[in-house]
């Protein structure tokens, strides 16, 4: 039994290193989306919420691609399902965002059944290179506001792998001192 979880610890850790490369790869190609936040160039991303978007409304606006939205949740969840991970685009059917909105990764993260959260500055926890990170007021000045995921971790900064950073993907050095809400480290799916 126990190397069982072990075998699964492991898989979840690979996994997750996997995230990690594959984010960086698809920062570096800088894409940018079009004054909509659509745009051929940043389609493969904003296709994975198209239709829970859609469901979770009730409508058909999504469905065009020349209708964007603000995607760096679609960026991170793009990259997930392309390492490997498996989770609907809204695994809590009852709660009202899909994963297409920053507080929804929260809410989901911090689910007892879940526990994958752990808040910046945690003593016990230090991020890890394909832990999804949570912005507070990176961009706009609410709480949850961004987020992207950790490709390599330094004494006092983290370097990130984001989408729509000012409607742009990228690779960035973000101190640990500022702006970080947390972190959700994937343990299964």
């Amino acid at each position: 039994m126990a190397n069982d979880a072990m075998t699964l610890d492991n898989d979840y850790k690979r996994k997750r290193l996997a995230l990690a490369r594959i984010a960086r790869d698809e920062g570096r190609l800088a894409l940018a989306g079009d004054r909509n936040l659509a745009g051929a160039a940043i389609e493969k991303y904003l296709a994975v919420f198209r239709e829970a978007f859609n469901s979770n409304g009730g409508y058909t606006k999504y469905s065009d691609h020349r209708v964007g939205y603000p995607w760096c949740c679609a960026f991170v969840y793009y990259c997930c399902l392309q390492a490997g991970f498996t989770f609907p685009p809204k695994p809590v059917p009852e709660h009202r965002w899909t994963l297409g909105a920053v507080p929804a990764w929260y809410d989901w993260a911090v689910l007892p059944q879940n526990d994958f959260y752990f808040a910046a500055g945690d003593p016990s926890r230090a991020p890890e290179p394909g832990d999804i990170i949570l912005f507070d007021r990176l961009i706009e000045d609410k709480d949850l506001d961004h987020m992207g995921v950790v490709i390599a971790v330094a004494s006092n900064k983290v370097t990130t792998a984001e989408g729509n950073f000012h409607n742009r993907s990228g690779v960035f050095e973000r101190s640990l001192a500022e702006h970080i809400n947390g972190y959700v480290r994937l343990t299964k799916f």
